[in-house]
């Protein structure tokens, strides 16, 4: 059954080892709770911001194989341009058992090398040239997938019910493009705004349904990459004035000139 039981402190009264375990496990058992259906990823946080030679990587929490991980402070590390891709990456290392605790440590670490998804999980990548800066802002959907001096945050995994998701920034992006072409389809207009609604945290599942109505192409289990290009082919076909949509949407495919 339900119930709550929380330890009251007054004067002249024991202080109970009981007691203190309540108030020690009731966070974790809280956070506990709330995420055990999410998948591996960013939970909050964990914004990369580059300058002057330096990659900052602010304070976050991450989730992953069911454990919280938290970062209080930013992390700070040097990054030169080797005008190649490079990945910044979290690295999960093995659980260290103490007296009285269990502590789970990281590593972060920037490399040419694709994360092991074993023990690894990928922060962002990008392609910085010699005298170049490495830019962390967008200007559209499209500039996301920028190859040189800019954030790529596509592959990056947010955690999310069921599973990973895209980085709501992305999701953000997307629904305000989408809204501010005037687009009377209503997938796009009840996606947009229930994204925007929930400031771009949408679960993979919905996102693969919309593509699916929109394009009539099955996006059972694709991964962040072909979500990011499938969104970006429904805001590309909107703004072009094409009509695509899936089985379940009136009309068949065609052409609309505006």
């Amino acid at each position: 059954m339900f119930q709550y039981d929380y330890p009251q402190f007054e004067k002249k009264r024991l202080l109970r080892v009981e007691m203190l375990d309540k108030l020690r496990d009731y966070p974790k058992n809280f956070l506990d709770l709330w995420f055990q259906e999410y998948g591996d990823g960013v939970v909050k946080g964990c914004n990369i911001t580059w300058d002057d030679g330096r990659l900052t990587i602010s304070s976050g929490m991450i989730i992953w194989k069911k454990n919280l991980y938290f970062m209080e402070q930013p992390f700070v590390m040097e990054c030169r341009a080797e005008d190649t891709v490079r990945y910044l990456k979290v690295q999960f290392l093995a659980e260290i058992r103490e007296a009285g605790k269990i502590t789970g440590n990281t590593r972060i670490v920037l490399e040419d090398k694709k994360p092991d998804p074993a023990c690894e999980m990928e922060l962002c990548r990008f392609r910085l040239q010699e005298g170049a800066r490495l830019r962390d802002s967008h200007e559209n959907l499209q500039d996301y997938s920028t190859e040189f001096d800019t954030v790529n945050l596509i592959y990056q995994p947010y955690a999310a019910a069921g599973e990973s998701t895209l980085n709501p920034r992305i999701i953000r992006q997307f629904s305000k493009e989408m809204l501010k072409s005037r687009s009377s389809d209503p997938y796009d207009i009840s996606f947009s705004t229930a994204a925007l609604g929930n400031h771009g945290h949408v679960t993979a599942e919905l996102i693969r349904e919309y593509l699916t109505c929109r394009q009539g192409e099955e996006y059972g289990e694709k991964g962040n990459s072909a979500i990011y290009r499938g969104l970006l082919e429904v805001l590309r076909t909107q703004k072009s004035g094409e009509i695509k949509r899936g089985q379940g949407s009136q009309g068949k495919r065609g052409m609309m000139l505006l």
